[in-house]
């Protein structure tokens, strides 16, 4: 949806014609254009003849919300507009739709652009204090976006031109322009621009499967891709190539949509897509995928145990394993690890001397030496090292990156690549050791929407990650986003990211307000758990910087929202195997809201689990201090996890 000055002016002198009894004749060609693009955005129809135009009912709604507007102050008169002021847009629209999910509120990131198009204002309730909303006519527009069902008709230029542009995201500057058919997409809702201000670019999910369809067909004709060629397509598919007239079946062989006997070539699966996508707009949810370097190397030496194991069977691939492996690894080798031993300090110890740590790591030869030097009484330093590995392998196995089960041989809990793993480890092994962050990630998964385009600065993390180049996403940007929809998640949260989550409300609350909550030396340690956080699908950061916790979010809240914040891990993939176990072997009370289970049944849950019975009561008595597990049932809280889980992987 696409309304500029002309535009606005178009739609006016529709309405003065309306009112006069008569149709909008355009009598010269050049002038044309904006009532073109109404026309395929569903503001305007024709009459009756080519040159003359009338108001859907869509438009006529628009026109009156703008008329009230500009009597009531909010918004200047169509003729005082700059000729680049886009009234709205596929950012504006992004901006509202925001702001309705944050419960209304814009946040400081898009009040003014906003507010500069009279669709938000500043509100004062007593006690509460000042609030910067949307307003009625912005709800009003966002309403009339969803309902009036735009045109689809690609004319062989514009085609040449769709198939010839990057599908981004990339900087709108780099965009080509020829003619109108920026105008002509952004009426069609094909491409998407940032908020706020329209800094990156990217075809939107509709966009995206036209340009696969464009790609894939033989483009031979005036109109390449219209409504009528999608319902003829769908005939073929309801009834046969039979129920095709004669023309209709020339158009779709002849644009190789379909072969001779009818069966559906690439581009005729491609056009459904586009079909679905334009007729039922079901778009998936933004989802996103994070790595640590940490995680990284540890799926590095990973391998290398397994390596090892492959020379001598007695070495497996412990959690002990892999400490060994860090601590016989030169320090200088990955001095990347610092920033993330400088969070993990931070968050264990509230430690504010970063300066202290650099110098340290400057002087230190070994990671034993860091953690002695921070961890100096008896053995701790090798408990916190150990802790730390741990709290990476659960969260490389809540993103289904490795597996761990027992060795039948040894009864140790060792861990194991999943194939998801080995893609993700062959990417390290070609690109490097580097952040992958939700943010990054979402810069390309984001693209596949309605109207998404990742912020600027979203797009930067994922150029300077390696996930977007030149208009596209790179190779590495493709496995993440795959990985993003295809992982199979399972809960996990440390004690720092619980601290995170308790502060964060259904929704309403905007990023720089979560920083506020914690110490301003603490912004970087937030800005990480929110990242792993969002890659969980526990919450969905909007354009507009505002905090929405999803559905299985708000049960994982929640259900830890009795939780002490001192236990290191408080939900983990191991703990819900174990809930998993218990509920399986046990009976279920609905009134109780709790499963309980015989004391004859552990030993049947711990082999479900596929644990060791060290592990299995080490995570037990976890989970019996979270209150998910009583001495003989498992609670309410319990059975909430178990139900996130599922929604996490519908």
């Amino acid at each position: 949806m696409l309304i500029k000055k002309e535009h606005a002016l178009a739609l006016l002198n529709a309405k003065s014609q309306e009112e006069k009894g008569s149709a909008c004749q355009i009598t010269i060609k050049a002038e044309e254009d904006p009532y073109l693009e109404l026309e395929l955005q569903n503001l305007l129809e024709q009459g009756s003849s080519p040159i003359e135009y009338v108001l859907t009912y869509w438009g006529r709604n628009l026109v009156y919300l703008m008329e009230e507007m500009i009597q009531k102050g909010l918004l200047k008169h169509p003729s005082e507009w700059d000729e680049r002021f886009r009234w709205i847009g596929s950012e504006v629209i992004a901006m509202i739709d925001a702001a309705i999910r944050s419960g209304n509120l814009t946040g400081e990131l898009t009040f003014k652009p906003l507010a500069e198009r009279g669709l938000a204002e500043e509100r004062h309730e007593e006690k509460k204090g000042w609030f910067k909303e949307i307003n009625e006519y912005a709800k009003a527009i966002y309403d009339i976006y969803q309902k009036a069902k735009p045109r689809l008709e690609i004319s062989r230029e514009l085609g040449r031109y769709i198939a010839s542009i990057p599908p981004g995201p990339a900087e709108t500057s780099t965009l080509p322009v020829h003619g109108r058919n920026l105008e002509i997409m952004e009426s069609m809702r094909l491409i998407s621009f940032s908020v706020p201000n329209s800094d990156v670019y990217t075809l939107s999910g509709l966009g995206q499967a036209v340009q696969k369809t464009i790609q894939t067909m033989a483009p031979s004709l005036g109109t390449i891709i219209n409504e009528d060629y999608m319902y003829a397509l769908l005939k073929v598919l309801d009834s046969g190539i039979e129920a095709l007239t004669t023309q209709e079946l020339e158009v779709l062989q002849e644009l190789a949509f379909i072969d001779a006997e009818g069966n559906l070539l690439p581009a005729g699966e491609h056009l459904l897509e586009v079909y679905r996508l334009w007729n039922e707009r079901e778009y998936r949810p933004v989802k996103t995928f994070n790595l640590e370097t940490l995680d990284e190397e540890i799926l590095i030496g990973l391998e290398k145990v397994w390596e090892k194991h492959k020379e001598n069977p007695e070495i497996l691939a412990t959690a002990e394993e892999i400490v060994h492996y860090l601590l016989e690894k030169p320090l200088k080798e990955y001095k990347h690890l610092k920033e993330f031993y400088g969070r993990m300090l931070n968050q264990a110890m509230g430690y504010q001397k970063k300066e202290e740590l650099k110098k340290k790591w400057a002087e230190l030869f070994t990671v034993e030496d860091l953690f002695k030097h921070f961890w100096e009484k008896g053995n701790e330093w090798y408990e916190k090292l150990f802790d730390t590995v741990m709290e990476s392998l659960y969260s490389l196995e809540s993103f289904n990156l490795i597996v761990s089960e027992v060795d039948e041989k040894k009864g140790k809990l060792i861990y194991k690549f999943t194939p998801h793993g080995v893609e993700v480890l062959k990417d390290i092994k070609e690109r490097g050791v580097r952040e992958i962050t939700a943010t990054g990630v979402k810069a390309v998964t984001i693209t596949k929407t309605e109207f998404g385009a990742p912020n600027y600065n979203w797009y930067e993390e994922g150029v300077k990650e390696g996930l977007v180049g030149g208009g596209y996403p790179t190779k590495s940007g493709e496995l993440y986003e795959r990985l993003a929809y295809a992982i199979k998640r399972i809960p996990h949260l440390t004690r720092f990211e619980l601290m995170v989550l308790h502060k964060i409300p259904e929704y309403g609350m905007f990023l720089e307000e979560l920083f506020k909550e914690f110490d301003e030396t603490l912004k970087e340690e937030v800005q990480y758990a929110v990242n792993k956080l969002e890659a969980r699908y526990i919450l969905d950061v909007l354009p507009n910087n505002g905090l929405r916790l999803t559905e299985p979010g708000k049960l994982i809240k929640k259900a830890l929202s009795g939780v002490p914040e001192g236990i290191a891990d408080p939900i983990n993939p191991l703990i819900v195997r174990i809930l998993q176990a218990i509920k399986q072997v046990g009976n279920l009370y609905v009134k109780e809201k709790r499963v309980r289970i015989l004391p004859k049944n552990w030993e049947e849950a711990l082999r479900i689990s596929g644990l060791d019975k060290e592990t299995f009561e080490k995570e037990l008595a976890v989970a019996r201090l979270a209150g998910f597990i009583g001495r003989t049932s498992i609670h309410e809280s319990g059975l909430e996890i178990l139900e996130a889980l599922e929604l996490l992987n519908k």
